[in-house]
């Protein structure tokens, strides 16, 4: 009599956690690819590559981003982050266009890494 209804709670609840891994396993490889992303801009900026190739590679990182910002689950805190992070994105721009120098490099590396750290935290909220 109450077999029904319960298997079918059973069933939504199983397929919901499905979707939910699914969701959570698209999530963790979009940050990891964020992270690649920032590493090869930071690599290729010390190896003095071509700036097109750089800025590729940024606008690569930016469309990661936003899929990220459409899969986030926003609250107040992570909207924040994510202007931070766009600041980032914005600053690594205008470094690229700038001369190289150790000290440039080092502040794209920095901003990479905060970028990298920022994404890792959304994925985990």
């Amino acid at each position: 009599m109450y077999l029904k209804p319960i298997l079918t709670i059973i069933l939504t609840l199983s397929l919901f956690a499905n979707i939910l891994s699914a969701e959570n396993t698209h999530l963790a490889s979009l940050v990891s690819k964020q992270q690649i992303l920032t590493k090869k801009i930071t690599q290729a900026y010390k190896k003095k590559a071509k700036k097109s190739h750089i800025l590729s590679k940024v606008k690569d990182l930016e469309e990661g981003q936003k899929r990220l910002k459409k899969m986030a689950i926003h609250n107040s805190e992570i909207n924040n982050l994510f202007v931070f992070l766009n600041i980032c994105l914005n600053d690594i721009k205008i470094l690229i266009q700038k001369p190289y120098s150790n000290e440039n490099a080092q502040q794209v590396a920095d901003l990479g890494d905060s970028i990298s750290e920022g994404s890792r935290y959304i994925a985990k909220s």
